[in-house]
């Protein structure tokens, strides 16, 4: 039987993608990012077994040693779990979910689903925002924080923001480790309110690929916004790029058609005018 039969006969979903053997990157990964996509596809549901060893060193051409380090990487991911005797069954892939009308709380949002985020900080330095930025905080004088949250050991945001240095000048990766930003400034002594907000889909390039374990190109979900404290100061700029396992949640609300009032409405505000006027109508009277 040739190769390519054997393939065809073992393969257990889908179709197997080609291994580029000139200059593609490490077979093994090459693999892992092939079977990491069919997980997140669903073409490999949760709870299903990836093909055995053998099957998989049939069905890319490749030695057990290769099949058994892209496993490996499965399984650093939390895609998989490696069980003696059943060998590799595809985990469930936690999911974020988040509120986009919602400013902040992330990690309140995480602990109601029964998850637990941590925060690693990549940097903190002086940089100049965007002109968008710019306008936003009202100041050039910024610093750049670039952190990434995890669920468990998966990567799924990654967030550059910029904050006024004027306003939190002792700001440090140190400090900001695992710890909430919004939470810090309301240390300092500034109390966010909320602000404009936008959601869109992009592609991922290679840094943000690398840094959230997908592929290159795929699609993730950017948040942008910025937020101010009640007297409209702006307190943070930022950009979040979200991982495709991240659910938006969003409460739709119907609005009255315009040019349509309900009676009980103008009931209301009939009531409410007599009342206006009556009170009125008594202060003249004391006033006299």
């Amino acid at each position: 039987m040739s190769l390519e039969s054997a393939e065809a006969a073992a393969e257990p979903v889908g179709r197997i993608s080609p291994l580029n053997r000139d200059g593609g990157g490490p077979l093994h990964a090459q693999i892992r990012d092939i079977l990491h996509r069919q997980i997140v596809d669903m073409a490999l549901s949760p709870g299903s077994s990836l093909p055995t060893e053998e099957e998989l060193q049939r069905q890319f051409g490749v030695s057990r040693s290769v099949v058994r380090q892209a496993l490996s990487g499965l399984s650093d991911l939390g895609l998989i779990r490696r069980q003696r005797g059943r060998g590799s069954v595809v985990a469930s892939t936690p999911v974020l979910r988040r509120h986009v009308q919602r400013a902040g709380g992330l990690d309140e949002q995480a602990a109601a689903h029964g998850q637990r985020l941590r925060t690693h900080v990549i940097s903190v330095e002086p940089s100049e925002p965007p002109q968008a930025g710019i306008d936003a905080l009202g100041t050039t004088n910024t610093w750049q924080i670039e952190r990434v949250r995890y669920l468990g050991d998966l990567p799924v945001a990654f967030m550059r923001t910029w904050v006024p240095r004027d306003f939190f000048p002792h700001f440090t990766a140190e400090l900001l480790e695992n710890a909430s930003l919004l939470g810090l400034m309301r240390d300092h002594g500034y109390q966010p309110a909320g602000g404009p907000r936008q959601v869109q889909a992009v592609s991922s390039d290679h840094d943000l690929a690398r840094t959230l374990n997908v592929n290159a190109g795929e699609p993730l979900l950017l948040l942008q916004g910025v937020t101010r404290d009640a007297l409209g100061h702006g307190l943070e700029w930022f950009n979040v790029w979200h991982s495709p396992n991240t659910v938006f949640d969003v409460d739709a609300q119907v609005t009255t058609q315009p040019g349509r009032i309900s009676q009980e409405h103008v009931r209301r505000l009939r009531n409410l005018t007599q009342q206006l006027e009556s009170e009125l109508a008594d202060l003249e009277r004391g006033g006299r």
